[in-house]
């Protein structure tokens, strides 16, 4: 009997780790892939530039061109971006007091906060790059 308790909780240890790794390493994920695609333009850049460098097979010299190429790059796009700004905003403004006209006080509530925060996540995005 105290044989089988032993290969029991062996089996629970076991099994509980595997489920703790699995949630911290999908965490970590997240994390990571999140970053990537708003907050870390540099990161978003390097990685465009370190995968063709490996598929082209590129030399340091053009390595080096083609960091300059992806970050003029990406200047130039947030530049039209910012020119378009006003526009979206605009849009965007117009849509969110329709969207608030359907909905009930609480509702209301709710979709100023989530306003809120995509706001505070899109300023903190701008300020990045």
């Amino acid at each position: 009997m105290k044989k089988w308790k032993a290969i029991v909780s062996v089996i629970i240890v076991f099994l509980l780790g595997a489920a703790a790794g699995g949630l911290v390493t999908q965490k970590v994920y997240q994390q990571r892939m999140g970053n990537f695609f708003r907050n870390e333009p540099k990161m978003m850049r390097e990685f465009i530039v370190m995968r063709l460098g490996r598929e082209l097979h590129l030399d340091p010299a053009q390595m080096e061109q083609l960091r300059t190429i992806v970050r003029e790059t990406h200047a130039q796009i947030r530049d039209v971006r910012r020119q378009f700004r006003p526009q979206i905003e605009e849009i965007l403004e117009h849509s969110q007091e329709r969207i608030r006209a359907i909905l009930r006080p609480d509702q209301r509530e709710t979709y100023e906060r989530i306003i809120a925060e995509r706001r505070n996540r899109r300023m903190g995005r701008e300020n990045n790059q």
